[in-house]
């Protein structure tokens, strides 16, 4: 009984959330009518360049989280039937909050037998690394092409640099914490147990640096995909924007996915980008404009792919997926980034 008056607290303040979000930006475009005149130049070459660097985006990403996964498990995976599981969780996330993470844990469980606590670990290396080398990478785009770039009233490369620093440490201090807790009760050792895992076997891939520099290849591969298609989205606004404001752009961007909030992050999402836009004075409304086109082309391109790979069937089996969720919660903080990026 108790958990049920949480989980529906929390949909209600989920709701809460996305109906003010929404309003907000409905409340902005009203003030902002001037904003919605944009003048959108799409022709289709432009389209066929954005929906081609999204499949690279699947592929690329899908390759990546492979190369983790064995790694972090132990176990060599059918790259095919990798990203036919990756793609369709990600469908299910679109959907369901939390869905595709709980498919994808339950598929290689189930198929290569990887324990839903290697998963988690591959999922929270992937994460962490990924941060750490884009803000890297960004850093260098900064220091390289436009040191004197701001973000508001602060440089971009001591916000970038800052982060870096948060974002490399955390996993470090709290292992430290971990490893000087003891913990007499079972349930709570249990717990102490999986979380010790998870960031041990995060910062041990650190020391082999062949598979850090396969991923760190990966990541600049995205890194570049993904600056030239937010290129292609700025263009179709007709908004020119620097290659430095682009990486950070996509790079501080890529925080607003780390705290799920509505489904998707609707609404979140918008508000985050235009808030940014509006912090490197490109505008609000472009970035919410931005957003929302971001988000039709990217969700199009996937429910085209969830439903060809079999994603009608598993929306259909959907219970057997949420009743797995309520009896172990190890997926609940755990959200994929959509398709967006």
């Amino acid at each position: 009984m108790k958990n049920t008056k949480i989980t529906c607290w929390k949909k209600g303040i989920r709701l809460l959330i996305l109906v003010a979000s929404l309003a907000y930006i409905l409340f902005f475009f009203i003030r902002n009518k001037n904003t919605l005149q944009i003048t959108f130049s799409m022709d289709a070459k432009t389209l066929s360049a954005i929906l081609v660097l999204q499949g690279v985006f699947l592929v690329l990403q899908s390759w990546r989280f492979q190369i983790i996964l064995e790694k972090c498990a132990g176990i060599r995976l059918p790259f095919l039937q990798w990203m036919k599981i990756f793609i369709l969780g990600r469908f299910l996330n679109m959907i369901f909050s939390q869905l595709g993470n709980i498919y994808r844990g339950m598929r290689v469980k189930q198929d290569y037998g990887i324990s839903y606590t290697r998963y988690i670990s591959s999922f929270a290396s992937m994460t962490w690394m990924d941060t750490l080398m884009n803000l890297l990478i960004a850093l260098l785009a900064v220091g390289l092409l436009e040191p004197g770039l701001q973000i508001g009233p602060r440089a971009a490369w001591k916000l970038l640099l800052a982060l870096f620093l948060l974002i490399l440490l955390v996993p470090v201090i709290l292992n430290a914490i971990f490893q000087r807790i003891t913990l007499s009760r079972p349930s709570l050792q249990w717990l102490h147990g999986k979380l010790s895992e998870v960031l041990s076997v995060t910062l041990n891939n650190l020391r082999d640096l062949r598979f850090l520099a396969k991923i760190f290849g990966l990541v600049i591969l995205l890194f570049l995909r993904t600056i030239l298609v937010f290129h292609l989205y700025w263009s179709i606004l007709g908004i020119s924007v620097s290659p430095a404001a682009l990486a950070i752009f996509y790079t501080l961007f890529k925080f607003s996915f780390f705290v799920v909030l509505t489904p998707g992050n609707l609404g979140i999402q918008e508000i985050a980008w235009g808030y940014l836009s509006e912090q490197m004075n490109i505008g609000m409304g472009q970035g919410i404009l931005m957003s929302g086109f971001v988000r039709v082309v990217s969700s199009l391109v996937l429910i085209v792919l969830g439903l060809a790979l079999g994603g009608a069937d598993l929306i259909r089996q959907r219970k057997k997926y949420l009743a797995r969720a309520s009896d172990n919660n190890s997926f609940s903080n755990n959200h994929d980034t959509g398709g967006l990026n």
